[in-house]
C-alpha cells in the first residue's frame, strides 16, 4: 500500500511538473520573417517580416510586405478577451474605407490565438462582407510561428498558411 502510494504520489509530482515545463500560454513577442519555403497559398514573390510586442492579452503587430506590387507597413493589435470590438481595416496604402468588428482570444488548449473579423466596404452593386479568420500557434521550441489564414467573401473562399522564424 506504501509503495503504490509512493507511485501515485510521483506519478502526480511529476504530470504537476511537466505541466509547469510544458504549460502556459506561449509569448508571441519578437520578429518574425516569414519562410516562403514552407509556406502555402503565397505569392512567389512576397516576402513578409511581423514585429510582436505581447503583454498579457494584447498583441501589437507591425507588419512589412514587400512584393512585386511594392513596400507596405501597417500596424494593429489584439486584445485576446474575446470581446468583439470595431476596427478600421487596412488598405493597401492605409486605412480602406469600410469597417470591421474583431474578435481574438486564446485557443482552448492555451496553445495559440484566434482573431475573427468581418469587414463591410461599399461597392457600386452595395455593400461587401468579407469575414477571415487567423489562427497563431508557436512552435514547442519557441522558433517558429505558424499562421493559418481562412478568408471568406463573395469572389470564394482561400486558405494560406505563413511559416515565420524567429530572428
Amino acid at each position: 500500500m506504501k509503495r503504490q502510494n509512493a507511485i501515485t504520489a510521483a506519478a502526480l509530482l511529476l504530470l504537476v511538473w511537466g505541466s509547469a515545463l510544458g504549460g502556459g500560454r506561449p509569448n508571441f513577442s519578437g520578429t518574425w520573417v516569414m519562410d516562403p519555403s514552407r509556406s502555402i497559398g503565397i505569392p512567389p514573390d512576397l516576402q513578409q517580416t511581423i514585429t510582436v510586442t505581447h503583454n498579457g492579452d494584447q498583441v501589437k503587430v507591425e507588419i512589412k510586405i514587400a512584393s512585386s506590387q511594392g513596400e507596405r507597413s501597417f500596424g494593429d493589435v489584439y486584445t485576446l478577451d474575446g470581446k468583439e470590438v470595431e476596427f478600421t481595416p487596412q488598405g493597401m496604402t492605409g486605412p480602406a474605407p469600410g469597417k470591421g468588428k474583431r474578435k481574438s482570444s486564446w485557443l482552448p488548449n492555451d496553445r495559440g490565438i484566434v482573431i475573427t473579423e468581418e469587414t463591410t466596404t461599399d461597392s457600386p452593386n452595395g455593400p461587401v462582407v468579407n469575414q477571415q479568420t487567423r489562427k497563431w500557434t508557436m512552435s514547442a521550441d519557441v522558433t517558429t510561428l505558424t499562421v493559418d489564414y481562412y478568408f471568406d467573401g463573395p469572389r470564394g473562399s482561400f486558405e494560406t498558411k505563413r511559416v515565420y522564424v524567429k530572428r
